[in-house]
């Protein structure tokens, strides 16, 4: 969930009665009444009449700000406000309209310098101090965040998105059921706020109540139908419980307003009937992070042996890797989308396209390979008897889940008991530095070497290869060795991601894969306690 902004026009500047009725004045005034009565253009009209006889007036630099804000125009709102300062620096006004521009515009450093100098100006100012908190949340900083949230609700508790982006900050540390009061609370104080309704379904699903997560996402659409918070939580629920003819539908709108890679696409494609596919040109746009390439290029792979001209417009460091399926593909930057193509569309589309039912996933492993001659390297660096088994606990940690799905690594320390296994560290920063010193002292490092090139994952496949055992959390490491067919843990939260389902210990994915997950809690001590018993059973001599 993304963090509400409170509005500027909550910061308005009352009406400066006793103003000398010098023309600037005047026409200040008669712009902030069209301002307030949505003319905006008769406004800023005014407002440059006013600046042009009297170009160091603050106040009017601030209002013109706040409307080109209004308009879509930042960049010259921004250049009002800077203006403005620098004529009257003490103006909390145009600190805080500045601070949320910037904001909106995914500054959130400098959002948040202005916005605490708004703050200390007007400390009592609900909207300013939870503005302060979106900045904090934006930079993920959810403990200052929280902090500032608490403080604008104790100053204007009827403040919906203070109570909804509380909410967030809790639910991103996992403290869901205070969360979901927040949320309850939102709503309770604006009956049709369609984000709020979405947190808390959001947050209903993080706790395992399914059912009124799917009332909440109902209810979130009913108020707004094409709402891509509310479509692509419904359908990622949908996923997680199987239901995939409804789901994928929802999966659409992943992607906010005005972001997508490519439009949604309304073709289809039959993987049973190479006829129908034969020769049309498709184009597949990567949309998502390394993980879900490798899940979905299985369809590339079958759309291309059923005789589709495919060309794939995804990173270039993946191109090596998925190569080795053996597919005729055409390659291209990811940012290349042009040309003559029967249909473009997401890779993560492709599920929706082919009709997938959770009973027709189709899951040919391996349809990725390592590099013989890597194999047989890498073999030469892992000799010896004992079972070889892969670790990761961390995926990309500027992702902004990542927080919940890696794994502490103190919370691996019952892997010291596995006997005679040798472990090996398939993440490359930060690394077995992390770990507890005994488990440490069993764990080896590739060395800066490892996949040091320009192309990824080709060392690590070559390693997993000659490795018995793979445990990973949920990241792009289990959906490499899935592809490649090798056996893999995956370690999940109680509640997982869609693609993992719910309660399942294997996968439809990857038929090599097995789940662990951990007890209601997300106790991961005792979870690695389970694996690390059934690796004693899995390796007994």
């Amino acid at each position: 969930m993304r963090s509400k902004t409170q509005s500027r026009r909550s910061l308005a500047r009352p009406s400066q009665r006793g103003a000398a009725k010098s023309a600037p004045e005047d026409l200040y005034r008669r712009g902030m009444a069209e301002q307030a009565a949505g003319r905006l253009d008769a406004a800023i009209a005014l407002l440059d009449q006013a600046l042009r006889l009297r170009p160091d007036f603050p106040e009017a630099l601030c209002a013109g700000g706040c409307i080109l804000q209004r308009k879509g125009h930042a960049a010259g709102a921004l250049a009002f406000y800077n203006r403005a300062l620098e004529l009257k620096p003490d103006d909390a006004v145009s600190w805080f309209n500045s601070g949320v521009l910037l904001l909106e515009h995914e500054n959130a450093q400098e959002a948040l310098v202005r916005l605490e100098r708004a703050c200390k100006l007007r400390p009592n100012h609900a909207g300013a101090q939870c503005n302060r908190g979106s900045a904090y949340f934006a930079l993920g900083r959810s403990e200052e965040a929280i902090e500032a949230y608490r403080r604008a609700i104790a100053l204007d508790g009827a403040m919906a998105n203070a109570h909804l982006n509380l909410g967030n900050a809790l639910m991103r540390l996992g403290q869901y059921g205070e969360a979901r009061q927040c949320y309850l609370r939102a709503v309770a104080r604006r009956s049709d706020y369609v984000l709020a309704y979405c947190g808390l379904g959001i947050v209903n699903k993080e706790l395992g109540l399914f059912d009124e997560a799917m009332l909440a996402f109902d209810r979130a659409l009913d108020l707004e139908l094409d709402s891509a918070e509310g479509q692509s939580n419904r359908g990622c629920l949908q996923l997680l419980l199987g239901d995939f003819a409804q789901g994928w539908e929802g999966y659409e709108y992943r992607w906010d307003k005005g972001k997508r890679p490519v439009p949604i696409s309304s073709a289809r494609f039959d993987l049973a009937d190479p006829e129908g596919l034969a020769g049309r040109k498709i184009l597949v746009v990567n949309d998502h992070g390394l993980g879900d390439t490798i899940q979905f290029f299985r369809y590339i792979v079958l759309l291309a042996r059923a005789g589709a001209d495919v060309t794939f417009a995804g990173p270039a460091k993946m191109r090596r890797l998925l190569a080795s399926s053996g597919a005729e593909i055409g390659w291209r930057d990811e940012q290349d989308l042009a040309g003559d193509f029967d249909a473009t569309l997401a890779i993560s589309s492709l599920p929706r396209a082919c009709a997938t039912r959770l009973e027709s996933i189709p899951a040919p492993v391996p349809y990725l390979r390592a590099e013989r001659e890597r194999v047989a390297l890498w073999r030469d660096h892992m000799a010896g008897a004992a079972p070889k088994i892969g670790l990761c606990w961390r995926g990309n940690v500027d992702f902004r889940v990542d927080p919940r799905r890696s794994i502490p690594p103190g919370k691996l320390s019952p892997l010291t008991r596995a006997p005679a296994a040798r472990f090996f560290c398939l993440q490359k920063d930060p690394g077995a530095d992390e770990l507890p010193p005994e488990l440490a002292a069993r764990v080896t490092l590739f060395g800066d070497a490892f996949d040091a090139g320009p192309d990824a994952f080709i060392d690590t496949a070559a390693v997993m290869a000659n490795l018995d055992l793979i445990i990973t959390c949920d990241t792009s490491i289990a959906h490499l060795a899935g592809a490649l067919g090798r056996p893999v843990w995956v370690a999940l939260r109680h509640i997982s991601e869609w693609r993992w389902m719910n309660e399942r210990t294997d996968s439809p994915w990857y038929p090599t894969m097995r789940l662990f997950r951990c007890p209601e809690g997300d106790d991961w001590a005792a979870l690695f306690e389970t694996i690390t018993d059934e690796i004693a059973r899995t390796f007994r001599a």
